[in-house]
């Protein structure tokens, strides 16, 4: 889910890297509005642990469609996040992993 924020991580270098988002804000708005409407139809349960958080959704209607749609969006986004999708019977599990320093990012994906 886009956010408006940077955060920054060490690399594997020992740099400090940007962890920001691509989109422009107005299209952030729209990709947080279409996330807010997929949790209010789909959305079954959530966890947290340490910086990742694991979303069930209903797999019914188009439902999984869109949250694979919305997943791959955010690949192209949001490169730093680590997404797991996987099809368990009648629910769609996602688990996404944040970086370190990306709790406030974490935050917005929750809500």
């Amino acid at each position: 889910m886009a956010a408006d924020m940077t955060h920054t991580h060490p690399g594997a270098d020992a740099r400090v890297e940007p962890v920001a988002c691509r989109l422009g804000a107005g299209d952030q708005e729209t990709r947080l509005g279409q996330w807010r409407q997929l949790r209010r139809e789909g959305l079954i349960r959530e966890h947290r642990d340490g910086l990742a958080l694991t979303t069930d959704w209903r797999r019914r209607g188009d439902v999984a469609a869109r949250l694979n749609a919305l997943v791959e969006a955010e690949k192209q986004c949001c490169g730093f996040l680590n997404f797991e999708v996987e099809e368990l019977g009648d629910i769609v599990r996602v688990r996404t992993v944040f970086p370190e320093g990306a709790e406030s990012l974490l935050e917005a994906f929750a809500q």
